[in-house]
């Protein structure tokens, strides 16, 4: 088996994987699993030495499964590489170290994000971080959207070196992909009749306090949680990184979620009024029929 292989999932990533390409610079295979792209995303890879394998897209957490199962066979560790991402020598030093280490299955890296041409270095992901180096045959992502690692039985770091993630494409099509982002987690919502489960909660790994995080949030009343996640954004000093800063904290911290609320709140709403026009109907169905002006 091979030691290492990067794997990245695409669609439409033309403009961003030469460069995430690139950072690996041919130090380990890297395997591409695209999803219907129809630019010129599989192309780029395939020229680049890349495997690459078309699977329909489900979900994240599904697409992410079906590239560890590919890798479980051939490879002892995976690093899963967002196609806006980008890999230091820094950190591959740190990652050559960690794969070396026999009494380590997994490792967290933190984020050194990108807005405007700027760094951020405040805001809500300035302490964030990622489950992104595994073991294929042990790690599986759980929940369709916001996928994690369920990390309770892994013995995980953190990576001292954080990893770039700067993104190339139009500005626009940050919000395009977010509301198919919010699609999906106002739907997870739904499903879960807006209570998430407890199901891997534990205070012992971060995936776990994760599970509570979210139980807690989807507690809170819909659109007053965008405005506490916003707040905590600009708590943690996202106005620091000046208006790079504030314009991110608004996107992601007040935008994002509060699209989330928006299309949950429509989807009761038009539930309500299918519920009432429902029961009218039955009403008039159930109501006695009359026979000369008089109710038989």
């Amino acid at each position: 088996m091979e030691p290492l292989a990067v794997v990245i999932l695409t669609l439409d990533e033309e403009l961003n994987l030469p460069k995430a390409l690139a950072s690996v610079g041919g130090r380990v295979p890297v395997l591409v699993v695209d999803s219907g792209s129809s630019d010129r995303t599989q192309a780029i890879a395939a020229a680049a030495g890349a495997e690459v394998v078309e699977h329909p897209f489900v979900d994240y957490a599904s697409q992410r499964n079906f590239a560890l199962e590919l890798a479980a066979e051939r490879f002892e560790w995976v690093f899963f590489l967002d196609a806006d991402e980008e890999l230091s020598p820094a950190l591959w030093a740190e990652l050559d170290a960690a794969i070396a280490d026999p009494a380590l299955d997994g490792a967290y890296v933190r984020l050194e994000l990108w807005m405007l041409g700027k760094r951020l270095t405040h805001g809500e992901y300035s302490d964030a971080m990622v489950l992104r180096l595994m073991r294929p045959r042990l790690a599986r992502f759980r929940r369709s959207s916001n996928e994690r690692v369920d990390d309770r039985d892994m013995r995980v770091k953190i990576l001292d070196t954080r990893l770039i993630h700067r993104d190339a494409k139009p500005i626009v099509e940050w919000f395009k992909k977010h509301l198919g982002y919010a699609q999906r987690e106002a739907k997870h919502y739904l499903d879960a009749e807006g209570a998430a489960s407890l199901d891997g909660f534990n205070i012992r790994t971060r995936a776990g306090r994760r599970v509570g995080l979210w139980w807690a949030y989807n507690r809170i009343p819909l659109f007053v949680r965008p405005l506490l996640f916003h707040g905590r954004a600009l708590a943690k000093g996202a106005w620091r990184d000046g208006l790079p800063g504030l314009l991110y904290a608004g996107m992601h911290a007040l935008w994002y979620p509060m699209v989330i609320d928006l299309l949950i709140y429509e989807a009761k709403r038009e539930a309500k009024r299918e519920a009432k026009r429902e029961a009218k109907q039955e009403g008039r169905r159930g109501a006695a029929p009359e026979v000369d002006g008089e109710v038989a």
